[in-house]
C-alpha cells in the first residue's frame, strides 16, 4: 500500500528501512525488534502474549470460537478473513 503522505517516523534500527506516518505505528513496529509483548491473552490458562493489541484480540476470539467470516458457497465459518479467502 502506497501512501501519498510523507512518513516522518523512521525506524531507528540500522538495517530496517520502515517508515510510518503515525508515531503509534512506529512504536508498535519497534516491538518486532525488541520482542516486547505487553498484551497478554487473558484467557484462563493461556500464557500467550502479543506485540500488538489487535493480534491479542484475534487470538482471544479463537478461545471463544468466534468465527464471523462465512463462506457464501458452503457456509463454512472462519475466524480470519484471510483464511476464508484462501478457502
Amino acid at each position: 500500500r502506497k501512501s501519498k503522505t510523507a512518513a516522518p517516523f523512521a525506524c531507528p534500527y540500522e538495517d530496517c528501512p520502515k517508515t510510518f506516518t503515525r508515531q503509534y505505528n512506529l512504536k508498535s513496529h519497534l516491538r518486532t525488534h525488541t520482542d516486547e509483548r505487553p498484551f497478554l491473552c487473558g484467557y484462563q490458562g493461556c500464557m500467550r502474549a502479543f506485540a500488538r493489541q489487535h493480534d491479542r484480540k484475534r487470538h482471544y476470539n479463537l478461545h471463544l470460537g468466534f468465527k464471523p467470516h462465512v463462506c457464501s458457497h458452503c457456509s463454512r465459518a472462519f475466524a480470519r478473513l484471510d483464511a476464508l479467502n484462501r478457502h
